[in-house]
């Protein structure tokens, strides 16, 4: 796994999960990972001098994020969002088609990558797996990077079109987490069959 020497990284969100990925990213001062959060007032100059772009707005608002951002060209974008009703009853985006995927179309010279959407923010850090997807694979691989440096374990699910099933999950823990009263504290977890025996 490449090491996250002089990466760059740009944060669109100030809410739980931006703030505890820039807490977790910058613990480690040898990891060098350079982290800046930024308004819609700044996007486009801090992202300009980024080489990653972190999405974690919500949904309604990421096309505005993107439409400021500048010049994507190169950028690897890391959607960390889930197109969840306002009611929590189900995604606006279902089926054939994800909010990553929709990304990757409004920033086509960019390289997205679907990641930290499936679990609590409370659990970023505790060892748990980190699932992401994307077409790119060196942005793959730099993700992955972050991932780790996250406190997770990086599980490498496939192409951008599986962030379909990254989202519906997202809304399986969320349907569990609230609507059955379960909690936040679990998390999905791939186990090898023959490693269990």
């Amino acid at each position: 796994m490449p090491d996250c020497q002089q990466m760059n990284i740009a944060i669109a969100g100030s809410g739980n999960i931006g703030k505890t990925l820039a807490r977790l990213w910058q613990r480690d001062p040898h990891l060098g990972l350079d982290v800046h959060f930024t308004g819609r007032d700044r996007i486009a100059p801090t992202v300009a001098a980024a080489d990653i772009l972190v999405l974690s707005v919500p949904w309604n608002a990421a096309a505005d994020v993107l439409a400021n951002a500048g010049d994507l060209t190169g950028k690897i974008i890391v959607d960390c969002i889930n197109p969840v009703l306002p009611t929590l009853d189900g995604l606006s985006i279902g089926g054939n088609d994800s909010a990553a995927e929709q990304l990757q179309r409004l920033a086509p010279q960019a390289r997205v990558v679907k990641a930290f959407n499936t679990l609590g923010w409370a659990l970023l850090g505790g060892g748990y797996d980190g699932f992401y997807c994307g077409d790119d694979a060196g942005a793959k691989q730099q993700v992955a990077t972050l991932v780790a440096a996250a406190g997770l374990r990086p599980v490498d699910v496939g192409s951008l079109r599986n962030a379909r099933y990254l989202e519906a999950m997202a809304m399986l823990w969320i349907d569990m987490a609230v609507k059955q009263g379960r909690g936040p504290n679990f998390a999905f977890h791939l186990q090898d069959a023959h490693a269990a025996q």
